[in-house]
């Protein structure tokens, strides 16, 4: 029988066990125990209630109220938007729906996803998400006494309040062993926007952190102010020191950039690019180890390409708006998850926001998609290839 039925049996058998002699009722007894299957301690107290018993719905028995069509429609746009979170892909498929081409997308589907809670697409993509793991892996050199010395630690009691003020990190593509040569990423993460750039580096030291940073700042859409990294010797050097702490372009910029250094040990200090390191370089090119001048110039074509206008125009980013600590548990609220490019417009003028939305409403974030992904695909078949005793490329 159904849940409902046993409710329906149930109440009627309680009707004809009120004033029933003691023989009548324990026969009642018998049948609900042999029909039903409860005990028979339960089924006695169940039935002596001098009310009629109500039954309540259970955890387990919601009503499913979205079709399977919709659900899979929705993994299929999960990962075809990148696989972003439950409450970022529900504040980022408003502006993707209307672009996406599906065959079994209809207008009812169109609805149902547009309705659906960040909770309910959580729900539906939880197995989808167990198989995407991944493992953390960093490398970074300490660098010499010298230039922290001249390199202030950061003042977090002065939290930055306009775009320019930037965390800077780089990633290790080095397989598990960081000895030996292979290929490193610089990232780089506005503060208060989150609009975040990345360059693949051949090598990792002050000249070529100087080089990929002056590439970076002609892609900013704003100003650099000040600059915030580790204590690795990539950055604390007179390469990068003179460039923007000293000297200053005529051409190009007026103002010196400030400097400032983290914490030694202290990873959270620069937790703002440290999470960009994962969703903006691992979910792109993984864990692998990477080397050579071909691989750097396929990976620039992603980071300076289709990869870049995705990021900072249609996947919108959660940021933190208060933490308050109860005991042992931290309890946080955050803001609705919006783009880099929706919390730039408050910062820049009136022709650069035209400029920047006249270019956005040109890019399709689905050909995008496509387009990154055939550049991967590339990557990824660049990357297969033999390779001989130097571990150069074989033709």
């Amino acid at each position: 029988m159904s849940a409902q039925a046993i409710r329906e049996y149930l109440i009627l058998i309680w009707k004809q066990y009120q004033g029933a002699p003691k023989s009548v009722r324990s026969q009642l007894l018998d049948e609900v125990v042999k029909n039903t299957g409860m005990h028979r301690g339960s089924a006695k107290r169940l039935l002596r209630r001098a009310e009629q018993p109500e039954f309540k719905r259970g955890k387990g028995t919601s009503v499913n109220s979205y079709s399977n069509t919709s659900k899979a429609l929705l993994k299929a746009l999960w990962k075809d938007m990148g696989y972003l979170g439950a409450v970022r892909l529900k504040a980022a498929i408003p502006a993707w729906i209307d672009k996406w081409r599906h065959t079994d997308l209809d207008d009812y589907s169109r609805f149902e996803l547009l309705q659906m809670s960040a909770s309910t697409i959580e729900r539906t993509l939880k197995v989808e998400k167990s198989k995407l793991r991944r493992q953390l892996n960093t490398g970074t050199k300490s660098s010499g006494n010298r230039m922290k010395t001249i390199i202030p630690l950061r003042d977090f009691e002065d939290q930055p309040t306009e775009p320019g003020h930037c965390e800077i990190d780089c990633v290790a593509h080095c397989g598990g062993s960081l000895t030996g040569e292979h290929i490193w990423t610089l990232t780089v993460t506005d503060i208060v926007t989150g609009h975040t750039e990345n360059e693949a580096l051949q090598f990792k030291n002050g000249w070529e952190v100087k080089l990929a940073l002056d590439r970076i700042e002609d892609r900013l859409p704003f100003p650099l102010i000040a600059l915030y990294m580790d204590n690795g010797s990539e950055f604390l050097n007179d390469d990068v020191h003179k460039r923007f702490a000293l000297t200053k372009n005529k051409i190009t910029r007026e103002d010196v950039i400030k400097l400032f250094r983290s914490r030694p040990y202290k990873k959270n200090d620069q937790c703002h690019v440290e999470q960009k390191n994962y969703t903006h370089v691992r979910e792109l090119f993984g864990y692998e180890r990477l080397s050579g001048k071909l691989m750097v110039r396929l990976m620039n074509n992603v980071y300076r390409g289709e990869w870049r206008l995705l990021s900072n125009y249609f996947y919108p980013q959660i940021r933190v708006k208060s933490k308050e600590r109860h005991g042992a548990k931290v309890k946080r609220k955050f803001h609705q998850p919006i783009t880099p490019f929706e919390s730039l417009k408050r910062h820049l003028s009136a022709e650069k926001i035209q400029a920047m939305e006249a270019e956005m409403r040109s890019l399709n974030p689905f050909d995008l998609r496509h387009k990154l992904r055939r550049r991967l695909r590339e990557f990824q078949g660049y990357n297969s290839r033999p390779r001989d005793g130097l571990g150069k490329y074989a033709v």
